[in-house]
Order: C-alpha cells, then sequence, then structure tokens
C-alpha cells in the first residue's frame, strides 16, 4: 500500500506531462492539394431558409419580420428573393400582421416590392387586401399599383390604388374611392 501510494500520483504526474509535451515533440507535417475544379461551387451568392429580424421602431414599439427563404441568385443581381413573409409590430393599437406570399428586395435601392396577396390585420380594427405593394426605404413611403380594399373602425374602404408613409399618418386612397362607414360606429 505505502508503494501505491507512491507510485500512482508520480505516474498521475508522468501522464499529465506527457500530455502536455507531446504535441511539441511529436510534430507531424500533413500537406495536400486542392484541385479547383473539384470545389463544390454553390450557384447562389446567399441562401438563408428561416429568416428572421427582430428589432423597434423609433418610437419602441417591437417587430418581427421573417421569411420562409431568402435568396439572391448572383452577387451581379443585386436583388433578394424570398417567400412566405410575415411582419408583426406591437403598435400603440395592439398587435398588427402582414403577410405575403413573395418578395423583392432591391439591394442598391434599399425598396422592396411585396407580392400579393398581402394581407395587413390589427387588432385595432384595420385591415387592408392589396396585390402588389411597393416600399421605398430610403423614403419611408409604400404605394400600390393595383385596386386595394380593406377596413377601417369607422367601415369600409376600396380605392385603385394608394400611397402613404411608412410611419402611417398619411395614407391617400386613389381613383374610384368607394367609404361605407358603419353608422353603428364599429359595434355590430
Amino acid at each position: 500500500m505505502a508503494l501505491l501510494k507512491w507510485l500512482l500520483p508520480s505516474a498521475a504526474f508522468v501522464i499529465g506531462i506527457t500530455i502536455l509535451i507531446w504535441p511539441l515533440v511529436a510534430a507531424q507535417e500533413f500537406s495536400f492539394l486542392l484541385a479547383k475544379d473539384q470545389v463544390a461551387v454553390a450557384p447562389e451568392r446567399l441562401r438563408v431558409d428561416r429568416a428572421e429580424y427582430r428589432g423597434k421602431t423609433g418610437a419602441g414599439e417591437a417587430f418581427t419580420i421573417s421569411a420562409g427563404s431568402a435568396l439572391q441568385r448572383a452577387s451581379a443581381v443585386p436583388v433578394v428573393e424570398m417567400t412566405n413573409l410575415a411582419a408583426r409590430l406591437d403598435g400603440k393599437d395592439g398587435p398588427a400582421s402582414v403577410s405575403a406570399p413573395s418578395g423583392r428586395y432591391f439591394l442598391e435601392e434599399d425598396r422592396l416590392e411585396v407580392a400579393g396577396p398581402v394581407k395587413l390585420r390589427s387588432d385595432g380594427g384595420y385591415s387592408l387586401d392589396a396585390e402588389t405593394v411597393f416600399i421605398d426605404l430610403k423614403r419611408r413611403a409604400v404605394k400600390t399599383d393595383a385596386p386595394v380594399s380593406g377596413r377601417l373602425p369607422m367601415g369600409n374602404f376600396r380605392a385603385d390604388r394608394m400611397d402613404g408613409d411608412l410611419a402611417g399618418k398619411r395614407v391617400s386612397l386613389i381613383g374610384k374611392v368607394h367609404l361605407r362607414i358603419n353608422q353603428r360606429g364599429g359595434r355590430g
């Protein structure tokens, strides 16, 4: 037993020193040649599945933007194609959500084109349905070139097109505007 009390700690010390010194003493060199014609090349510049972006607006309202996929086909084509778009904003009137099947983000212009049907829904009693929505992030503007329809707390509307700002402080309905006011004030 006296011999084991001395031998086991000594053996542990020797093994520990060996583990520390061995990589320095037993240096081996590995080399390989990689042929560029055998390297797999991705056909696209950027590909992301289940992309999600979270943040807060200037007013402190939390938002989430997500896409089922995002694809930039080549660096020469500065457009990111997206599918299964969804966004949620926790606004002062309650949460609002937007969904669309696809969209394209133009990198150099900081512009988004959302292909419809685009559906906006809000707990505050607002809804909007449109085909294609154009969003200019530099100017913070939004517009459509096709008919829109929707609901406000005061009633329903439709128009040939829409123009507004991203903050929602100004929205203009343009061409053959129809507004049906609910006389009961939204109570039904």
